[in-house]
This record gives C-alpha cells, structure tokens and sequence, in this order.
C-alpha cells in the first residue's frame, strides 16, 4: 500500500552529488507535530517516492527516493530532496541492481517527534550473498531527512530478500512503532517467506526490542497495516501468492495482541490492500484488490474487482462483505479485460465527512473504438463511505480528461498504477498522491489531488509534476512513485 515539502534554511549534507534541489527550509515551531509523514515536523505531511529503478552514480537501478514537502498549498516539487545510499550519513553505496527505494514506509520510529523514513532495498547485496537484501531507517528532524541507521537482518542469506515489503505501525500496542519486514528463510525452499516482526523503540545506534518470525504460509508476503478491531494495537493484512509457483493470489489477516500478532482469518484472494473505516463505526474495513484476469487466476474476474470486508470488535466480519467491480451498479464504466481494477487502493476521508473515501486505480483502462483507441490509458474510481459503508452513489471517475486534472488522457500513461491518501495542506481532507507510471514514456509523472467536498478531488487545486522536477533527470525510465509513504 500506500504518496509532499517546505520554507527557508539549506541542507547541505542531504545534497545529493551532481544535482542541485532547492534548499530545504527549517519549521517555524521548535515543537515537532508529531504527525506520520510530517519528516521535518512543520504540521504538513510530507510525501515519499521511491524510485528505485534510478541510476546513481553510474551505477544502473541503484534506486533513491523523492521526497516532497508539503505545504500549507500542498505539494510543490519545487521544494525537495533526494536520497540514495551515496547520499551523505545513508549506510551502504549505491551499486548496480540495489533497487533502493522498492519499499518505503514511515513512522516515528525512535519518538522524537519526527517521523522517519524507512527504506527497502531487497536486492541489496550483503559480503557474497547477492540479493540478501537491506532496510535503512533515514532520521527525520527539524531540517527534514538526514543521516541513517540499518535495520539488522536477522538471517543474511543469498537470495533472502530482506525488505520485499515492509509495514510500519505499532503492533504491540505499548506506544513504540514496530517494524513488520517479509524476506525469505531459506533459499532452497521457494516457499519459505517469512515475516520478522522488529518491535521498537529503535534509536540511531541500530538498537532495536526483540524480533519474532511469523509463517504466512504465503509466497512474497506483502505487508499492509492498520486497525480493523478499534483497539489500540495495529493489525496486519498480508497479500501474496499461495505456494506452490502457481502465481494464484491470497489474503489473511494478523491480528496485534501485546506480545506481537497472531493469525487470526483467512481473506478473499487479492494482490492489494487498504484498510480505513469507511462506515465510522470504530472499526477498520479492509479492501481487498485483485486485478487479475479469469485467465490467469481463477479467483479473478474480467477487468478486476475488489472485496469490501467490515471490521469488528474480534477483527473482519465473515459475514459483512461485499464485492465490486465495473460492472457493479453506480460504478463508472464497465468491466473489460486488462483494466486493472484494484491494482491500487487508497482510503481517507477526501470530503471531510468522517467517513473514509475509497480511491481505486485502474492502470490498464482502455477508451475510445477503432476510430480512436486510446490503450491502457488508466483511470481512478472515487467512492464514498457512508453510515451503511461503502457506496457507489455519487461515484467519480477520474482520468487526467476530467475537470481540472492536469494533462490529457493517451496511450500508456498508466494513470492510477500507484496511489495514497494523506493529509498534505491541513485542510481536515484527505488527499490523492496518484502515479501515472507510463506518463512522458519512459519518465512517468506524479499528481496532487486535494481533497474536497461532494466531488471528492479539487478541481481547481489540482497539480501534476514529473521526475525532473524533483531531481531526476530527463527521457530516463526510474519506476518514479512506484512506491509511495506519508
């Protein structure tokens, strides 16, 4: 799952070498906002980008990330910064095919106030063993991101893949974010994924509290946290592939108790999640996405769908569930094959009613006829919540055709391939950080939409920025936005 900037003092030590991004101002208050997202503690979220294809120093696919600060305008790629493992205080180096940036997340991890940035590189190699994979927490402070310190690896293996997907929340509920990390136990066994839980506080040292090891019984566990059960304890959705090299899609829920998480229900077959309380019950509802085609997964359906799975006391109702598509009444457009419905999911409370909102990306959406065919072109679904929960009244679909969308809608753009929902201006509504992956081919291309009222995005705030703007250079393909945190 999952993605801002800022006003006057430089950093110096967070240039990176051979570019030259607008100096990063300090906040105005001494005292931190505490606010997840927020690096430099101004009271603006900020945004993360991975982009993790990026060459660095010569050194192809070495991967960095964009940050962009946010503002009381919200973002503005004017005011950002990069960072790769040649950035100054960063462990490591940048060296070919690391992928830095393929798995980011925040939290306050070391609560200072500031949160922090954790970074995946699972491609890292580690002495011989190639693909063993690193995490590294990058600090937040009063003048934005700086300096770093290394998760360690419990099991440095080859091919273990440490970091292929990472969650950030407080899973013990004692006040102390946690890390959850997916990598591989053993190499011989392709079915071997296992996800570590990092129990914090962790300080710059590399101290951190005890580590567990949980079997999925999931292939390339991918990690998604939040609260289904209202307590004060993060849950965990972890989406993947069953065993056995099939590539078929699964889902099961972790429930958090004070001594970790324990597994608690198997879900409906999915690639990704959301979880937000759509019916403002108290309860986090978790979204299920499965894009697949029939063809190439029996549990997907023509064009995708997700599965809508209400939140309980005990954690996901069995029997409060429903299932959408495009072809599901209210629902703009309609069902075809390739779309991509529910490759990306987002929840926040876009029209500041209290209920959270649901985006929906649909990368692969195609337009026009034989006249003028306009393929995988993407697009992304609006729904509302509400008291009864999710609801397709009032639904909006958005293409970058739509009123006040920056851009215009071609061939290959991708619109909607990665998206997330936070709270850049500090207006009370949630906004949309969208990624059009194939937008300038090969650069790709971010949008800022600011939430607003009835029609869930601005149409008249709305911004658009590509790689370039925020350091990377020209004509070049980095899997920009491929990831997103605040």
């Amino acid at each position: 799952m999952k993605h801002p900037l800022r006003n006057s003092t430089a950093l110096a030590a967070l240039l990176v070498a051979g570019l030259t991004p607008v100096a990063l101002p300090a906040p105005a208050s001494a005292a931190p906002s505490g606010l997840q997202g927020d690096f430099n503690g101004d009271g603006y979220r900020d945004v993360a980008l991975g982009a993790s294809f990026a060459t660095v120093g010569g050194q192809a696919r070495a991967g960095q990330v964009a940050v962009v600060y946010g503002t009381a305008n919200g973002l503005n790629a004017a005011k950002h910064q990069l960072i790769s493992q040649n950035t100054a205080g960063i462990p490591g180096e940048a060296e070919k095919e690391d992928r830095f940036g393929d798995q980011i997340a925040t939290a306050d991890l070391n609560r200072d106030g500031y949160s922090d940035l954790v970074v995946g590189a699972q491609h890292e190699k580690s002495g011989s063993a190639e693909d063993a994979g690193t995490v590294v927490i990058v600090w937040g402070s009063k003048n934005g991101l700086s300096g770093g310190t290394t998760v360690k690896n419990p099991q440095t293996l080859y091919g273990s893949y440490f970091g292929l997907s990472i969650a950030a929340a407080d899973f013990t509920g004692d006040g102390k974010p946690d890390l959850a990390i997916s990598a591989q136990s053993d190499t011989q066994n392709p079915s071997s994924w296992r996800v570590r839980l990092i129990r914090g506080p962790f300080t710059k040292s590399g101290s951190t509290g005890r580590v567990s090891s949980y079997s999925p019984g999931i292939d390339r566990p991918v990690l998604t946290p939040g609260r289904v059960s209202g307590d004060t304890k993060a849950d965990l959705v972890v989406t993947g592939q069953k065993p056995g090299g099939d590539h078929l899609a699964t889902a099961v829920y972790y429930k958090g108790t004070p001594d970790g998480i324990g597994k608690a229900a198997s879900l409906r077959a999915a690639s990704t999640a959301a979880i937000g309380d759509l019916n403002k019950d108290g309860f986090g509802d978790i979204v299920l996405g499965n894009p697949e085609e029939p063809a190439d997964d029996p549990s997907g359906s023509t064009g995708g769908k997700i599965h809508v799975i209400y939140g309980t006391s005990s954690g996901p109702s069995a029997t409060h569930r429903v299932t959408l598509s495009q072809n599901t009444t209210g629902v703009p457009d309609s069902s075809e094959e390739e779309d991509h419905f529910g490759e990306a999911l987002a929840i926040g409370d876009f029209d500041k009613d209290g209920y959270g909102d649901l985006a929906v990306g649909a990368s692969g959406e195609s337009f026009g006829d034989d006249s003028h065919y306009v393929p995988f072109a993407g697009a992304i679904t609006l729904l509302h919540g509400s008291s009864s929960g999710l609801t397709t009244t009032r639904a909006v679909f958005l293409t970058q055709d739509s009123p006040g969308v920056p851009g215009a809608t071609e061939g290959a753009d991708g619109f909607g391939h990665t998206l997330l929902a936070s709270d850049v201006n500090r207006d009370g509504h949630a906004d949309l950080t969208a990624i059009a992956d194939g937008e300038n081919d090969p650069e790709g291309a971010a949008w800022f939409l600011p939430g607003a009222s009835s029609t869930l995005y601005s149409q008249t705030a709305s911004t658009t920025f590509g790689p370039t703007k925020v350091g990377l250079p020209a004509g070049r393909y980095s899997d920009f936005g491929g990831e997103l945190a605040g």
